[in-house]
């Protein structure tokens, strides 16, 4: 039995070492093939935060209204606010996705500015919504999701 065990320790060194290997290598081909889509955003004015917002941007419960945004910014809101865990339900994922998947929308700047946590104004106008408290993120998300079936009938 004592025969048998270099060869499995050689063995082991060998599959090891190929397993690093493809471990290190694995990471690049997602990059790479993710650089090709990277999304280029215009310059815009920096956007409004909680304590820059103008008067009448905040409702009663300190956050801006979604009113303005567009299917492609939602889309991206609805992404940020499940990959930071503001909201826990799958319908948000999905909502997002959906929206994602109409033409247009996710190479729109707005679809990308979402992502990053910043909701649409109007015109070029945003809101940076990571300068709110997480109640209040959790409120614009919630209310950016309440729009979302009506965002999905329009064309």
């Amino acid at each position: 039995m004592s025969a048998f065990r270099p060869v499995f320790k050689a063995a082991a060194a060998l599959a090891l070492s190929g397993c690093a290997t493809l471990v290190a290598l694995a990471p690049l081909a997602p990059q790479q093939a993710h650089a090709a889509k990277t999304l280029k955003v215009p310059a815009v004015p920096p956007p409004m935060t909680a304590a820059t917002a103008a008067p009448g941007v905040l409702d009663y419960d300190g956050i801006p209204n979604v009113e303005h945004a567009s299917p492609a910014n939602v889309a991206g809101l609805m992404a940020y606010c499940y990959s930071h865990k503001l909201v826990t339900d799958t319908t948000v994922r999905s909502l997002g996705r959906k929206l994602a998947a109409r033409p247009g929308v996710a190479t729109n700047p707005a679809y990308a500015w979402g992502g990053k946590g910043r909701l649409e104004l109007g015109g070029k106008t945003m809101f940076d919504v990571t300068t709110l408290n997480r109640d209040q993120r959790a409120a614009v998300c919630s209310r950016s999701a309440l729009r979302g079936p009506d965002l999905l009938k329009s064309k």
